[in-house]
Order: C-alpha cells, then sequence, then structure tokens
C-alpha cells in the first residue's frame, strides 16, 4: 500500500498536482473569441471565453478518501484570488514561468444544459508557444480544459444518505465542495489525463 500511494503521489506531482489541489475536466466550448480590453489590441492580442467548470458531477481524486469519489463542485462557492484572476497554464504545469500561456479573469455565471457554470475570459500571451495554443483552440484541435483548484469546505454523503447543502438536496455517495478556491486554468490534450494514470495505478 505504501509503494502504491507514493506511486500515485509521484504521478500526480509529476503533473504539479500536490497533495490537497485537485483537477477537473471540462470543455472549451463555448469558444467565443473576443477583442482584448485594451487599447492598440491586435488580431494577437484576441481572447476567448472558456467554460471553466460546472456542477455536473465528475470523478475527481480525493486526498481524504485516497480514491475517486464523485463530486459536485458548487458554483456559488467558487473563490478567485484578490487580484481577480489566474494563470492559464500548459496542463496543470507549473515548474516553468513557460507553462504560463496567460491568465483567465472576468468570470461569469451561465446555465450549461441544466447545470450552474462558471466561464472566464481567457487572455493568451504573446509569445509563440501562447499564440500557437491559441491557434489550435480556434481551429478545434484543443477541446479539452481543467480546473486546478483547493477545496476550503466539503461535506462527504455517504451511500444511502443525503444531506443539505446550501439549501439543496444531495444523494449519497457524494462529495459536495461548497467553497473551494481556483487556482489556475490549464489547456489540456485530453481532460484531465493524469486522473487516468492514477486510476490505472489504484486499479
Amino acid at each position: 500500500m505504501p509503494q502504491r500511494n507514493k506511486e500515485i503521489e509521484n504521478t500526480l506531482r509529476a503533473a504539479g498536482l500536490y497533495r490537497g489541489l485537485q483537477v477537473r475536466s471540462g470543455s472549451v466550448a463555448p469558444v467565443t473569441p473576443t477583442r482584448a480590453a485594451k487599447k492598440g489590441a491586435t488580431d494577437a492580442d484576441t481572447a476567448i471565453r472558456f467554460v471553466l467548470s460546472t456542477e455536473m458531477p465528475a470523478t475527481v481524486f480525493d486526498w481524504r478518501q485516497y480514491d475517486f469519489v464523485e463530486e459536485v463542485l458548487l458554483m456559488d462557492g467558487m473563490i478567485v484570488p484578490a487580484i481577480k484572476q489566474v494563470p492559464f497554464l500548459d496542463s496543470h504545469n507549473r515548474r516553468s514561468v513557460d507553462d504560463v500561456l496567460g491568465h483567465v479573469n472576468d468570470f461569469q455565471e451561465l446555465t450549461v444544459e441544466t447545470y450552474q457554470a462558471k466561464d472566464g475570459l481567457v487572455n493568451f500571451a504573446a509569445d509563440e508557444k501562447s499564440q500557437r495554443t491559441r491557434q489550435k483552440v480556434i481551429d478545434g484541435h484543443i477541446t479539452d480544459g481543467s480546473i486546478g483548484y483547493k477545496v476550503i469546505k466539503s461535506v462527504w454523503i455517504p451511500v444511502g444518505d443525503e444531506a443539505v447543502v446550501n439549501g439543496r438536496i444531495f444523494a449519497g455517495p457524494l462529495k459536495v465542495s461548497y467553497q473551494w478556491l481556483l487556482k489556475e486554468y490549464s489547456a489540456t490534450p485530453i481532460g484531465a489525463d493524469v486522473l487516468a494514470k492514477v486510476r490505472a495505478i489504484i486499479h
């Protein structure tokens, strides 16, 4: 068991994910080019609005359970840093400034299908790598994104139980995270691919 746990944590760490930090995948849709809100903006400055996350239950690796669980991330519980923006990263990598492709700001609420959601304006940096990534999004080659976040307050609902969270009833087995800090948003080749690798180790 200790050896397997070490392998799990090494796999997560290789992707820039440390104990307490979680990720969940999503879609970049709708892809909406938006003129950057600054004087003298050019086509290279064009930002794109991404859907960051929704309240649809998602499978995540939970550090307390040390296993995969279904989680609902309540959108009204999202906290952003005081500067009102987070880094936009390449596949959750944070070992170098070259992994930063830009930043995300202007967070807004919306509904995706029947789920509450949050989107954000992704502002791409002007360097060649960032602009190549932007073009891949526009061309439809990159379709997945993933948020990196830290859960501050949550409740675990065991199988067969129900709980009221923020006036809403949820049935277990389910983790409901009702206060969480957005740390970053990443473009990913396959959404939260690191979770698939960890799942392979566990099973």
